[in-house]
């Protein structure tokens, strides 16, 4: 087995692999496959990946094939369905549903997709569509919708080409799940689970095509919240029964017939097999949604994993995207146990803090959720997969402003660290007896936030991507070579002497701290409604400049302090 500096040397020349060849040099050590315990790449979300469904992320729109749309039809049928199956006893719900479906009925016959259901839906009577309970909208869609099939009835699949993304960046971060994977292994494999998507079933056609790679085995893997509870309670007869009930899927048999049946050959085989068919994989890719739902398939309703999660959590590769990065926090540091983050905005966690919830799959009273709203920073004490216990992770992250929620977060569970993951882009940590080496691929960067003495203050660090990271007992730091190597400063005005406003929304938290940085300004103001946020450059602060990218500037601990005003 060649070492795997040689593996990337004879690779092609793209962003992952310059990147690695500085990983490989700063920290001199080969690192094989009998040597290399495991990596974990968590990817921020927005992996913006070519397939049939989103054409626009192609560089050849024109060349696709593949399923391009779900498709729906009100039938006759459908509507005798709904109203004979109706998931409730909102009889009210229900009729008033029924009359506006077959007023669409009339106009629309044919096949549509969903955008034009709904806006059908919303001109004739918007306030029967926002009346429906999230159960009642499932079901309703559910069964409405029709499979996509071609001239024989077989069933279209949407397709993937991840050689024609028109994201460079994307394409960095898929290059290094199949050399990854192919390093760790003379015959590698990779599972994709979908079990963030409410609909599993339909998730799964994309994430294994953008595992199809060259010499390496792929497949997705059935592993859903009902087939979690029936292989463990010996009831794969009932496996309709509880997508219905656990997962608000319905009809699902006649839209995915061959998900349906390899869901239910793995529940007929037992947990035996399925604890084997997952220690014998290279890799497991977590899919976007929402980690609570993942969570369901790691955790009985007791709490209690269940005997295939360690198999998933010691995979020599645990590749997991939005979603997917989010449920690996956990398990426990010197600093006490690591929480999962699972709702809210920063603007809210100022004025509400942080409040922690039960997870989906464990018992709790009548109401689960406390009368919380949706932006309420909500997280779950006993984390997620627990992989990833350096910290709370976090995703999406610059984008959508999330610095000030994650650092709520580290001050009400105690954790001194958060990694915050910008969208198209990964933060990398390869795990071997002798070290832990960090980088970051992708498009922008990931936030590292160190905790401050009290919940309004914390020191906040960027690591663009391309920069290799330090572990070190006194923390994370950028790696020397990383320093060395940084393009000279670049001579821009200074940043004018105002307060900007709204800094906790859209990118902008991220945008000022690029532009202290490249204007190397040691202090700047930012104010979000009663807010004040104030940056200050100290002693330890760094700036480098690693690439010339928007967001190539390189931040170490610019101390961040948030006050009210009077």
């Amino acid at each position: 087995m060649e070492n795997f500096r040689e593996h990337l040397a004879k690779s092609p020349k793209c962003g992952f692999f310059a990147a690695f060849t500085l990983v490989m040099t700063a920290f001199s050590a080969n690192i094989s496959a009998n040597q290399t315990e495991q990596t974990l790449l968590l990817i921020g979300g927005a992996l913006t990946t070519c397939s049939s469904l989103s054409p626009k992320n192609c560089i050849e729109k024109t060349s696709l094939i593949g399923k391009k749309a779900n498709q729906f039809q009100l039938t006759g049928k459908a509507l005798q369905e709904i109203k004979s199956q109706w998931p409730d006893d909102s009889t009210n719900n229900r009729n008033e549903t029924l009359r506006v479906l077959s007023k669409i009925a009339k106009q629309q016959p044919n096949l549509i997709d969903k955008g034009s259901l709904l806006w059908a839906w919303r001109d004739l009577d918007s306030r029967s569509l926002n009346n429906l309970t999230d159960r009642e909208y499932n079901f309703v869609t559910d069964m409405l919708e029709v499979a996509v099939v071609d001239a024989k009835g077989q069933r279209i699949k949407e397709t993937v080409q991840s050689k024609q993304n028109n994201e460079p960046a994307a394409n960095d971060i898929v290059n290094f799940i199949s050399a990854t994977a192919k390093v760790n292994s003379k015959q590698p494999s990779l599972l994709a689970i979908t079990a963030s998507s409410r609909d599993p079933y339909e998730s799964a056609d994309f994430y294994e095509g953008l595992l199809d790679f060259d010499r390496i085995k792929s497949s997705w893997l059935a592993l859903t919240p009902a087939l979690a509870q029936a292989i463990t309670t010996g009831q794969c007869e009932k496996l309709a029964q509880f997508r219905q009930q656990n997962m608000q899927v319905f009809n699902r048999h006649k839209i995915y017939p061959d998900r349906i049946q390899a869901e239910q050959q793995l529940c007929d085989a037992g947990v035996d097999n399925l604890v084997a068919k997952i220690e014998s994989a290279t890799g497991i890719m977590l899919n976007g949604g929402d980690q609570s739902l993942t969570r369901k398939v790691l955790f009985d309703d007791t709490g209690k994993p269940y005997p295939w999660t360690d198999a998933i959590r010691s995979r020599p590769l645990l590749v997991g995207t939005s979603a997917g990065t989010a449920i690996q926090s956990g398990g426990s540091n010197q600093f006490g146990s690591v929480a999962m983050i699972t709702n809210g905005t920063s603007l809210a966690a100022l004025r509400d803090g942080a409040h922690a919830v039960p997870a989906p799959s464990e018992r709790c009273e009548d109401d689960c959720n406390q009368g919380l709203s949706a932006d309420t920073l909500t997280y779950q004490t006993n984390g997620g997969l627990g992989s990833f216990s350096a910290g709370i992770v976090d995703t999406h992250f610059s984008e959508r402003n999330r610095t000030v929620r994650l650092a709520t977060l580290l001050a009400k569970t105690g954790q001194q660290y958060g990694f915050g993951v910008d969208e198209t882009t990964a933060l990398v940590f390869i795990k071997s007896q002798q070290s832990t080496i960090v980088t970051v691929l992708g498009k922008h960067g990931v936030v590292h936030l160190n905790k401050g003495k009290d919940k309004y203050s914390f020191d906040y660090s960027f690591w663009p991507a391309g920069a290799i990271i330090d572990v070190t007992t006194q923390g994370y730091q950028l790696n020397r070579r990383t320093i060395d190597s940084a393009l000279p400063a670049i001579k821009i005005p200074p940043l004018p002497m105002q307060r900007f406003n709204n800094i906790l929304t859209d990118a902008k938290l991220r945008s000022l701290t690029q532009a202290m940085c490249l204007a190397n300004e040691q202090s700047a103001v930012g104010q979000q409604d009663e807010f004040i946020v104030t940056l200050n450059a100290s002693k330890n602060t760094q700036y480098q400049r690693i690439s010339p990218s928007s967001y190539g500037c390189a931040i170490e601990r610019l101390s961040v302090n948030i006050t009210t005003i009077q």
